[in-house]
């Protein structure tokens, strides 16, 4: 591991960072690296109207599975439960397939080193991210794994800040206890809506200036500097108990 100077403003978030959260689709991995996304929107769209529904122009060019998902569940609880064994299938065999992101199994090693707990979330079916896991010898690093079908249906949050509050829930913390490493700035945005902690990790897909979005987040040049500046600054000593177990 490359020796780094963590500098004060990052030093400051780690202190307080006493559990990580992950996300799984671009965080750890590409899920859909070596996969056309659009056939599987298509598979969604394709049985719908074989049962006779039809559905706006924009819908119908839609390439996006997840959206199509959606769509399928505000249609009827039938068609959602069909979509979601079609998504549920493409998330699965993907897994097998998906590209570590670089620097991230590393993190994760280093917030076990740090004594950090770890959980990850994702809009993905819990099955695909723990065989993702299992497959790279790193579900032992990992705790909680909060999927898709673990976000209460009648929430009306947005998807990812419904999921940190069920994996900081399902970690025994409170939210500012936690915080969430993320390379877009969706979601940062999520984490401060959570009341998480947000690290923001530079890629090609997003520079520093678009993840230096929300108060109080850092943003950090890359996961291998991130797993430096966790081995490096330890974490306050303990949880403090969310307000409902004190």
């Amino acid at each position: 591991m490359t020796s780094t100077r963590v500098r004060p403003h990052v030093i400051r978030v780690m202190e307080h960072t006493r559990a990580v959260l992950f996300p799984f689709d671009g965080t750890l991995c590409d899920l859909f690296a070596d996969v056309d996304t659009t056939a599987i929107a298509e598979r969604i769209r394709a049985r719908l109207f074989d049962q006779g529904h039809r559905m706006s122009l924009l819908t119908s060019t839609s390439t996006d599975p997840l959206g199509m998902l959606a769509y399928a569940h505000n249609v009827s609880w039938a068609y959602g439960t069909e979509a979601e064994e079609i998504v549920r299938d493409a998330e699965m065999a993907a897994a097998k397939t998906a590209t570590p992101t670089p620097g991230a199994h590393e993190v994760l090693r280093a917030c076990q080193v740090g004594g950090r707990p770890v959980a990850v979330v994702g809009d993905t079916c819990r099955a695909a991210m723990e065989s993702y896991l299992d497959a790279h010898g790193l579900r032992h690093l990992v705790g909680p794994i909060i999927g898709r079908e673990q976000r209460r249906p009648s929430s009306r949050e947005p998807v990812g800040t419904a999921l940190i509050r069920q994996a900081v829930k399902a970690l025994g913390a409170k939210p500012s206890d936690c915080a969430l490493v993320s390379l877009s700035p969706q979601g940062m945005f999520a984490a401060k809506d959570a009341g998480t902690q947000a690290i923001g990790v530079v890629s090609k897909h997003a520079k520093r200036k678009r993840l230096a979005v929300t108060d109080g987040s850092v943003v950090i040049s890359s996961l291998p500097q991130l797993a430096d500046a966790l081995t490096a600054v330890p974490a306050a000593e303990t949880f403090d108990a969310p307000p409902d177990q004190l």
